[in-house]
């Protein structure tokens, strides 16, 4: 995961693009990490100890990172990269750092 950190977004960044962000991350991530990003969503709640992007640590985390994690899984995390295309993982980075900063 440290050469993911290094991996910059290729996306540039723009109202639309974290518009589609935000309606993959709704399809794809939010039943585990809730709306606003902090481990609260439907699944989350019951598969405890999905991490707040806002935590210590966990915001710090690059795009590059996000990718990796989302691609190739994480711990509990499946890996997804069978399921969404590279482009829209990207998209998906993008929106959860904007629910980072909110």
């Amino acid at each position: 995961l440290e050469a993911a950190a290094l991996v910059e977004n290729p996306l540039t960044e723009s109202p639309e693009l974290l518009a589609e962000g935000k309606r993959l991350y709704e399809s794809f991530c939010q039943h585990c990490h809730g709306a606003q990003g902090d481990g609260q969503g439907k699944v989350g709640v019951v598969y405890l100890g999905v991490p707040s992007y806002t935590s210590a640590g966990i915001k710090e985390l690059s795009e590059g990172h996000v990718f990796h994690v989302i691609t190739y899984g994480k711990g509990r995390m499946g890996a997804h990269g069978s399921q969404i295309s590279p482009e829209k993982i990207w998209k998906i980075a993008k929106y959860v750092k904007q629910l980072q900063n909110q």
